[in-house]
């Protein structure tokens, strides 16, 4: 049944509808495809490290996925019947190859996939990057867009905060752990990096002028400005999903600290909730016409859903101290962590549709600060298992936790990036 299922998608493919709602039978059933991968070529023997950097890259991108059972056999294939033969008896129903050039200044990566069975073409494309390891992740999140109809996210970054420098800087590195680079040198306090849905902008809160203000910058750290500058908090600013409106908890006026949505095409300022209690961390829903906070209301924080105008504020049914919440990007799940009785916090997730919540760290340390990844299956968060705040990140149902790169310093409050196409 799975062979036959490759044959429609090359029989798909063939009429134009390659990577167009087209999901294979592996994924949906929960069963992961055999995905082999072939030595990549180059016939410029001058760049054969970058040719197996590549290929190793691409190699490790699919394993994140949790997709595939990649298998690599150490040889090149060919389409050719006796070979897919020798593929076969791996259990191999795809393979993934390679050809690599450079060209001026840059990788040219070009990438195929083969149907073993039938030894047919399913897919081909070309990608150039001046980095090595970013035209592999290009061709990654495009096999997964084949197979799912969704690209993937090894083009990804997470962007958070760390104290290395004896200050609070924002930092980026991409999703597996290299290019780390400081975006902030204030020499100050910088928390709650927040990414534009674009992928171009961060908003944050910095103490650089002694008061917790609200910036904007460019995703490379350029052009800081100032966004709100009121005296009081200006704090855990998040974006809606057009990337037209932030959600702010303010103490404009001198009232208790509450939620507020700042429109940036008119730079006007709403208040969402009244009252003298601490509303915090709002996230917009992905249709944006909800939101998730924190409130004290009841007199600890728990998480609470409103309409996107305030109103129709109900409780979500879950117990003790509750922060971090954020919005799944498919809407249905949200996670958020909560303090334990040994006053260390794990995170959970909220199902929506089912109205429950459930377990994904336990007996780990703290675990706080989860953030979804842009396609909703995975999460990243810090943990102090190893002594100190460190990157982790995880499957959607808690599995597979690692630490992203161990750093010097602490790190704190991380949010995922878009996936990047420059």
């Amino acid at each position: 049944m799975r062979k036959k299922f490759i044959v429609l998608i090359l029989f798909l493919y063939n009429l134009g509808f390659a990577g167009i709602d087209i999901y294979i039978q592996a994924v949906k059933s929960g069963k992961r495809i055999n995905l082999g991968i072939s030595k990549f070529s180059t016939k410029q023997t001058q760049i054969m490290n970058a040719v197996l950097q590549i290929q190793q890259v691409v190699r490790d991108d699919l394993l994140f996925t949790r997709l595939f059972n990649v298998v690599e056999p150490g040889w090149q294939y060919l389409p050719d019947k006796f070979i897919s033969e020798k593929w076969q008896k791996y259990g191999i129903d795809v393979v993934v190859c390679g050809e690599v050039d450079f060209e001026g200044d840059k990788y040219v990566l070009i990438g195929k996939m083969y149907d073993v069975s039938s030894t047919q073409k399913i897919y081909e494309e070309r990608f150039v990057s001046k980095d090595l390891r970013f035209v592999a992740h290009l061709f990654s999140d495009n096999i997964v867009r084949v197979f799912t109809g969704e690209y993937g996210i090894a083009t990804t970054q997470i962007v958070f905060v760390n104290d290395m420098t004896g200050f609070k800087e924002i930092y980026k590195i991409d999703y597996d752990g290299h290019n780390l680079v400081q975006l902030t040198n204030d020499k100050s306090i910088n928390i709650y990096p927040r990414v534009s849905p674009d992928g171009k902008k961060i908003v944050y809160t910095t103490y650089k002028e002694r008061n917790p203000d609200l910036y904007m910058m460019n995703i490379d750290g350029s052009n800081k400005y100032p966004l709100s500058l009121f005296q009081g908090l200006n704090v855990t600013a998040n974006w809606s999903y057009d990337g037209e409106k932030l959600i702010i908890t303010m103490t404009k006026a001198k009232h208790s600290p509450n939620l507020y949505i700042l429109d940036l095409n008119t730079k006007s300022f709403k208040r969402l909730t009244f009252g003298n209690n601490i509303d915090i961390s709002g996230f917009f829903s992905p249709n944006n016409r909800e939101i998730v906070f924190i409130s004290d209301r009841s007199g600890i924080p728990q998480m609470y859903i409103a309409s996107i105008d305030g109103s129709n504020i109900r409780r979500l049914p879950t117990e003790g101290y509750t922060t971090s919440p954020m919005w799944s990007p498919k809407g249905d799940k949200i996670v958020f962590s909560i303090q334990q009785k040994n006053g260390l916090f794990d995170i959970y997730l909220y199902d929506i549709t089912k109205n429950e919540y459930y377990r994904l760290t336990q007996d780990s340390g703290s675990n706080e600060n989860p953030y979804f990844s842009p396609d909703g299956r995975f999460i990243v968060f810090v943990s102090n298992r190893n002594g100190k705040y460190e990157l982790y990140t995880m499957f959607l149902d808690g599995s597979n936790q690692r630490r992203v790169k161990e750093l010097k310093g602490s790190c704190y409050y991380p949010c995922w990036t878009p996936r990047r196409v420059f």
